[in-house]
């Protein structure tokens, strides 16, 4: 399998990672991950985001949207990069990778 190749399924699978890694957070964390509100005890803007998607992939929109509001932006947000990341890799001819061998000489 070529770099093109894997680099477009590393990439179509990020989301399926994404979702797991949330669904193993939420499921086997009972503390906060939030870095700041461990150092400072107050919640930060992102606080409660993991718990939003969580309950988005579960379809309970308005559950998301009490655990962080922010969710409304956050989400599309990130389907919309995933998406433009992923049409980029396809379009990208495979000639536009870098050879390291080329650059060793």
């Amino acid at each position: 399998m070529n770099k093109h190749k894997l680099n477009i399924i590393i990439i179509s699978l990020l989301p399926v990672f994404f979702y797991f890694f949330v669904k193993w957070l939420v499921t086997n964390n009972p503390h906060s991950i939030c870095l700041f509100k461990f150092i400072t005890g107050h919640e930060c803007w992102g606080c409660g985001m993991t718990r939003a998607f969580n309950a988005l992939f579960g379809m309970q929109f308005s559950k998301a949207y009490e655990y962080n509001p922010r969710i409304i932006i956050v989400a599309p947000l990130m389907v919309g990069i995933w998406l433009q990341t992923l049409i980029k890799a396809i379009k990208t001819p495979k000639k536009q990778y870098i050879n390291v061998e080329s650059i060793k000489k």
